[in-house]
């Protein structure tokens, strides 16, 4: 089944730096590395909405699931 919907970074990003959280006191909040935040951050990982990472970003900025992501793009057809 494919996904439906995927990360946001530049959401995720504008609430990380409403709250005031740095991007590496996030990622050891949420147990990945900074470098794995800003991956996701800049959209070149996508992670799913039932991902433990994408949960615990719900939890740690207090968000919902739409305010983090956008739907996922349709599959191109050869």
């Amino acid at each position: 089944m494919p996904r439906t919907r995927v990360t946001n970074g530049q959401a995720i990003i504008a609430r990380r730096e409403q709250l005031g959280i740095p991007q590496k006191e996030l990622a050891e909040r949420l147990g990945v590395s900074a470098s794995y935040l800003s991956r996701i951050e800049t959209g070149v990982e996508t992670p799913g909405p039932t991902t433990p990472t994408v949960r615990a970003l719900l939890t740690v900025l207090d968000v919902s699931l739409d305010d983090i992501t956008v739907p996922a793009p349709e599959p191109v057809s050869a």
